[in-house]
């Protein structure tokens, strides 16, 4: 079985392929890693499919700033994530009781995962595009990024919802 540490040292690119359609995909050149899909264009909840293994990423209620994490079919979450509205570092709680620290510049076109030592895991860089677009790059080796291959679309979720909430109001 694959996992993310077998793209150490490779360029991955996490692309959306009709401007007319939330879906995204995760590629590897032109393989398929990973898909995030919304069902419906409005909704707020996502289907992330990563290395086949399924997830659900929902926002629990609107008025807070919370993501959860299911797996499909089951009601109880694995994991949760507040995005920090104005801070640059952010902490990822996942469900084993490990930790990551996710830190971004100002405008989050680069954003950097970190283990709890603070050394660099991926960076994702966003680029100006019409559709969302972003480059990943994988720098370290990580046990804990092998069994939770979810936090990649995670984070990009994460932004996604962010730059839909600023061009709403």
């Amino acid at each position: 079985m694959k996992t993310l540490s077998n793209y150490f040292g490779k360029t991955l690119n996490f692309v959306q392929p009709s401007i007319w359609k939330r879906n995204f995909e995760l590629l590897d050149g032109n393989e398929v890693i990973g898909t995030l899909t919304y069902p419906k264009f409005f909704s707020v909840k996502a289907e992330a499919k990563i290395f086949d293994n399924s997830w659900e990423f929902y926002e629990p209620k609107w008025w807070k700033n919370l993501i959860e994490i299911r797996e499909p079919g089951r009601e109880l979450p694995i994991a949760s994530f507040k995005p920090a509205l104005l801070k640059n570092k952010e902490t990822l709680k996942l469900p084993s009781g490990e930790s990551m620290i996710l830190n971004s510049n100002l405008f989050s076109t680069t954003i950097e995962i970190l283990d709890h030592y603070s050394s660099r895991l991926v960076s994702l860089k966003r680029k100006m595009n019409v559709k969302t677009t972003y480059e990943i790059q994988i720098e370290k080796r990580s046990e804990v990024l092998d069994r939770n291959p979810w936090v990649l679309l995670l984070i990009i979720y994460a932004e996604i919802n962010k730059n839909r909430r600023r061009s709403a109001g």
